[in-house]
């Protein structure tokens, strides 16, 4: 874990350096709920716990959990630009580990896209910038000229719940 009295959460995040990394394994995005067996998508945690809902093996790689904003003196802080910062300073520092595991994956399952799952919904309130899978696809986009997308949801969205209608009162007549 990153020692995060080191990281200035004041300062601008630093410029990203372009880096030369092909891009061994396809890679999407999507959260745990979405995946489906027949994408065609290996699945991949990049979560600091395993779901409990989740009753399907998948693949994991911890250095791209958010550990820093799970535990710890940031843990819940609930402040997209700070945990931005945090997660961005974890990919640097991790970078060669993630790389390596990204290419493990590639050799252990070749001609299969790998899908980098977590718990946001990127449609919800804070949308793409409240999800660290999205930050790591953005990231990986600057520094490496990687397309990571985000898959559908193959539910669609979902209408808004109608309201229940409110019960008449009795009558005597």
């Amino acid at each position: 874990m990153l020692d995060v009295s080191k990281i200035d959460l004041t300062a601008p995040e630093p410029p990203i350096e372009p880096r030369e990394v092909t891009q061994l394994l396809e890679l999407a995005t999507t959260r745990y709920q979405n995946w489906r067996p027949d994408s065609g998508y290996l699945p991949v945690g990049i979560t600091v716990g395993r779901p409990r809902f989740v009753r399907y093996s998948y693949e994991s790689i911890p250095a791209l959990a958010p550990h820093e904003l799970m535990r710890g003196p940031l843990a819940n802080i609930n402040n997209i630009e700070i945990e931005r910062k945090v997660y961005f300073a974890r990919l640097r520092v991790y970078e060669s580990e993630i790389l390596a595991a990204l290419q493990e994956l590639a050799r252990r399952y070749p001609d299969t896209p790998a899908c980098l799952m977590c718990f946001e919904d990127v449609n919800g309130k804070d949308g793409p910038n409240g999800c660290h899978r999205r930050w790591y696809a953005q990231r990986a986009g600057e520094r490496y000229g990687w397309d990571i997308p985000e898959l559908p949801n193959p539910a669609g969205v979902a209408p808004a719940r109608q309201a229940k209608p409110k019960p008449e009162e009795p009558t005597l007549f």
